[in-house]
């Protein structure tokens, strides 16, 4: 009796244990898996190149420009005496009369103006040399003034043989500009106005269109 016992439990304890891994394999093993998180999407970088015709256009677009500036304030002073021809022997003779020498001055400031119009500039852009190159016509003299409030006119020496008469002496502004500027050329006032618009022009392309890693060369053409 007692062995029919044992024999039962151990068949009892062997149905249990193909009962569970039954269950295990048809029932808990195959519920449905968790979905995976959706993997994050992947961000490529944009790549904008820029032309050499968008450089050029931002250019154009600037126009005529200023670059450079020369003021001046003028002060001449003018002595003279009266004259007379004479000839003597066939030969002429040009002399001043003693005791008639006069004397003036005058006074006069203004300002003169070089720049370049940057509508004329043209830009080759390289891309595989890593190469900009903007031509550049010439500075030239933009505007040019005297401010006629300020001509002033001083005689210093009026003599009563050789009266002065300011009419007869009367400065045309025309006159007076026109050798300003020959003086502000001289003085080196387009080269100034160039070497301006160069750091202009290269800073304008590196910080405005990201060609920081471009060799940028400015030309200036007639």
């Amino acid at each position: 009796m007692k062995n029919k016992n044992n024999l039962s439990t151990i068949i009892l304890i062997a149905l249990l244990c193909i009962g569970g891994t039954y269950w295990y394999l048809e029932v808990y093993n195959k519920k449905p898996a968790e979905p995976l998180p959706d993997p994050e999407p992947t961000i490529l970088p944009v790549v904008v190149t820029i032309t050499g015709e968008e450089i050029q256009s931002g250019i154009n677009n600037i126009g005529e420009l200023n670059t450079a500036e020369y003021y001046f304030t003028r002060v001449e002073e003018v002595k003279s005496n009266r004259k007379v021809d004479l000839e003597i022997i066939g030969i002429k003779i040009n002399f001043d009369i003693p005791g008639t020498a006069n004397g003036f001055t005058y006074k006069y400031d203004g300002e003169i103006k070089a720049g370049i119009n940057f509508e004329d500039v043209k830009v080759e852009k390289d891309d595989d040399a890593k190469t900009i190159v903007v031509k550049s016509p010439k500075a030239t003299i933009t505007n040019s003034n005297v401010d006629p409030d300020s001509y002033e006119f001083y005689v210093n020496d009026n003599n009563i043989l050789n009266p002065i008469n300011p009419k007869d002496y009367a400065v045309s502004f025309a006159e007076l500009i026109h050798a300003e500027e020959t003086k502000a050329i001289e003085s080196g006032l387009l080269t100034k106005a160039e070497d301006n618009a160069k750091t202009m022009l290269e800073n304008f392309v590196k910080n405005s269109y990201g060609c920081e890693d471009f060799t940028t060369e400015v030309v200036f053409e007639d």
